[in-house]
């Protein structure tokens, strides 16, 4: 489907730009393009993660509700929103900070949320969504225009992950499935308990079995 296949595109690049926003707090604010780098970074983050992606991903929310009878109020897809929300408060937050003492502690903070939130989206979300999709009658998902202004800031992103290598944090926790989900047994009790039908359960407790 387009819009998961344009999802799991733009995922590649934001995980990367993850990356160089750790390279830019391990390289230090005193750098002289510190300021800079960071700019162009936020306005990556600003117009292509928070105004565009955030919003792809929307559409595919709507239409697992619609098409998938997927919850709209628990689950997956209440988490998923919160960390969209909670996302564009940090990069304002990095923002607000800039290339000061604060600014590459929070850098880290988000670079490290961005790539759980998207080791969630990969394992669970969009794994689900296309056989869910598909049952419900869905093969083609259009994904969203994307204007001059989003398509400068892939650009914009491609040349910052050139500039600024993408690197791991040493203490950064990645892995896939609702167990390593900061929500898990909280807000959110895991897509098996969550989206799967009583058949799916025994259909998937007797391939266990088997």
């Amino acid at each position: 489907m387009q819009l998961l296949d344009e999802i799991r595109r733009e995922h590649r690049l934001i995980d990367q730009l993850a990356g160089s926003l750790v390279a830019w707090a391990r390289r230090g604010v005193d750098h002289p393009e510190a300021a800079r780098d960071l700019e162009e970074l936020l306005r990556f983050l600003r117009v292509f993660v928070v105004g565009h992606h955030h919003n792809q991903e929307e559409a595919l929310f709507e239409a697992l509700v619609e098409h998938a009878e997927i919850p709209p109020r628990s689950g997956p897809l209440v988490v998923l929103r919160r960390e969209h929300e909670a996302a564009a408060a940090a990069v304002e937050a990095l923002a607000a900070a800039g290339a000061g003492p604060h600014g590459p502690a929070l850098a880290l903070e988000l670079a490290a949320d961005i790539r759980q939130h998207l080791d969630k989206e990969e394992s669970v979300l969009l794994v689900e969504a296309e056989r869910r999709l598909v049952d419900g009658g869905i093969r083609r998902l259009a994904s969203l225009p994307a204007g001059s202004e989003i398509e400068a800031a892939r650009e914009a992103g491609d040349r910052l992950v050139r500039r600024l290598p993408p690197e791991d944090h040493p203490d950064e926790i990645r892995g896939d499935g609702c167990i390593v989900c900061s929500a898990f047994g909280g807000d959110c009790h895991g897509v098996e308990s969550e989206w799967w039908s009583d058949w799916e359960r025994m259909h998937h407790a007797s391939l266990d079995e088997g």
